[in-house]
Formats: C-alpha cells, sequence, structure tokens
C-alpha cells in the first residue's frame, strides 16, 4: 500500500545532484511511498543524471551533454504520453 502524495512541483533534474535524487527517493520508499508524481519525478531526475553520465563517459562535453540528457528526457515524455 503506498501513501498519497501531493503532486510534484516541476524541477529540472539539473537543479539538484543524483545524491540528493537518490536520497529523496530512498526517504519515500522508507515511508511506503512506492508511486506517484514525487516518486515518477525523482526516478525521472536519477535517469536524466544516468543519462548525462553516460554521455561525458563517452567523451561528450558537459554543457552539451546537458543539452542532449534533456532531448533524450523530452523525447521519453513524449514516448510515455503516447503510449
Amino acid at each position: 500500500m503506498t501513501a498519497a502524495s501531493p503532486p510534484a512541483p516541476v524541477t529540472h533534474p539539473r537543479t539538484h545532484p543524483v545524491e540528493f535524487w537518490r536520497s529523496r527517493l530512498g526517504a519515500m520508499a522508507s515511508r511506503g511511498e512506492t508511486d506517484g508524481p514525487r516518486v515518477d519525478q525523482a526516478r525521472a531526475a536519477l535517469s536524466w543524471h544516468r543519462t548525462r553520465a553516460t554521455l561525458i563517459r563517452e567523451g561528450v562535453a558537459g554543457q552539451r551533454a546537458d543539452e542532449l540528457a534533456d532531448l533524450i528526457a523530452e523525447h521519453t515524455d513524449t514516448e510515455a504520453v503516447v503510449r
């Protein structure tokens, strides 16, 4: 059973480090909140950070990695709405 969560304010993943999003997701899970808009937001932010880290590891410059991660996340969001 999960607790109801209020809508998550729109926050770009880069406004907080990956550790913030990990701890936020863990804190919500420890309270039994395993789905909902805040959980979705934290998971999406972690996905964005993983994508950015992969791009940087592959040799893409930081600013360009941010732009590409944004583009990939936008495309993923659009794809989820279509399904």
